[in-house]
């Protein structure tokens, strides 16, 4: 089947992404090569390619016309200099191209905000059953700061229950969802603060409070719909990794006296919630009644993986232009101090 338009796309598809390539990669070692092109010739001269011989009859470099049989290669040093100017010459208008397409990009959010931010939580310990123990929330890394968080914790309900989640103390002011759901095994705590943000090294976002059900070893793990998003006006997501944790539930149980004294952890004064007669001025709380991710959650991750392919290529597309430009901005600078 002859399909010459087909054959016309492909082409002008294939030449889009080789000259693509091309600028960006003489405008990040363009420089470097033209600066070793006479020296390839005086290694290795008849390897050396003369870029005036290849496209003109008669070469301006060296004067050799193609009916010579003189091949493709500079015949003087002279005129391995001159091509060694015509890389140099390109090499400097294709940093000029990236710096403009960072312009550009720059008013997509560049650059790309970088992921530094964990989740941190006690990695282990060992309680018996009906023992109600506290796993802090806790954010690190935090390199810019962030205005919003969605801690999504999941658990075996058959080994321990999720009884409460406080907000005491947490650096977020405003609280859109806190979500248990003991039948599935999952807590949600969505949050934030207006800007500037969360800006400290590290800080406490909430704590769960779980209750150990039956013995085993239960494992809690962040999943991946949890989120930090920083606050750059994107909202990126700067979750780097999620953590886990393993709780071991011991087959003793409590005493009825000890689960009374539990109960003093479960009162307002320690959880820092708000009741009809003390409102903190200082923390909103908007809870929504929506079912958590629950059984669904794969299909989603699966379906974000997907809507945010197009993302994914954009964002290597923005690090790129940022390795070119902050490679030759730091080398300037650092050759500006050098002579300094």
């Amino acid at each position: 089947m002859n399909l010459p338009g087909l054959r016309l796309l492909l082409k002008f598809v294939s030449f889009v992404i080789a000259s693509f390539v091309a600028v960006h990669f003489l405008a990040f070692l363009g420089i470097f090569i033209a600066l070793a092109y006479p020296l390839w010739w005086l290694i290795a001269p008849d390897q050396t390619i003369c870029f005036g011989c290849r496209i003109f009859k008669t070469c301006p470099f060296c004067g050799a016309k193609d009916d010579q049989g003189s091949g493709n290669n500079p015949r003087t040093f002279g005129s391995a200099v001159l091509n060694s100017l015509v890389i140099l010459i390109f090499s400097a208008i294709c940093l000029g191209i990236v710096i403009l397409e960072s312009r550009f990009v720059f008013k997509m959010g560049f650059p790309p905000t970088p992921k530094t931010v964990s989740f941190v939580i006690p990695a282990k310990g060992q309680y018996r059953i009906g023992e109600l123990f506290s796993m802090p929330i806790q954010v690190s890394g935090v390199g810019k700061s962030i205005n919003a968080v969605q801690a999504d914790v999941g658990f075996d309900p058959a080994i321990v229950k999720a009884v409460e989640i406080s907000t005491k103390g947490s650096f977020a002011n405003v609280f859109l969802q806190k979500e248990i759901d003991n039948n599935l095994g999952y807590t949600r705590l969505t949050g934030g603060l207006p800007n500037p943000g969360f800006a400290y090294e590290n800080g406490t976002f909430g704590i769960i409070f779980f209750q150990g059900v039956s013995p085993g070893l239960a494992r809690i793990d962040f999943l991946p719909s949890s989120m930090v998003l920083a606050n750059d006006g994107k909202g990126t997501n700067v979750l780097k990794d999620l953590a886990f944790a393993s709780y071991l539930i011991l087959p003793e149980k409590l005493s009825d006296r000890e689960l009374e004294e539990q109960q003093v952890m479960l009162t307002p004064d320690v959880l820092g919630e708000e009741t009809d007669d003390q409102v903190e001025e200082t923390s909103l709380i908007f809870y929504e009644e929506k079912k958590i991710l629950g059984t669904s959650l794969k299909d989603e991750v699966k379906k974000d993986t997907a809507d945010n392919l197009g993302s994914k290529i954009i964002g290597s597309w923005e690090k790129t232009i940022f390795l070119i430009v902050s490679f030759w901005y730091r080398f300037f600078e650092a050759l500006i101090n050098l002579f300094s």
